[in-house]
């Protein structure tokens, strides 16, 4: 993660054992969200070079996905106030 300056300030890892790599995209921007919430920061910009994980949160929003991370994403990203 960096701040508002591009400063590294944090790495972390989580480790998820066999699962595919849309699965592994979705818990790096949940467990980056978590943090954010966290730390009480006010805004965030989520960068992510998976359009698959982008899409697959967005299309959430319009129509109701079965996925438990993107759901969980959604109630994270709607106590930001995205």
């Amino acid at each position: 993660m960096r701040d508002q300056e591009g400063r590294w300030i944090l790495a972390y890892n989580r480790y998820l054992g066999f699962c595919f790599v849309m699965e592994a995209e979705l818990w790096g921007i949940l467990d980056r969200l978590t943090l954010i919430l966290e730390w009480s920061y006010d805004f965030v910009i989520i960068q992510t070079d998976s359009v698959k994980a982008v899409q697959a949160i967005q299309d959430h929003a319009r129509k109701d996905l079965e996925s438990t991370l993107i759901r969980r994403i959604h109630q994270l990203l709607s106590r930001i106030g995205h």
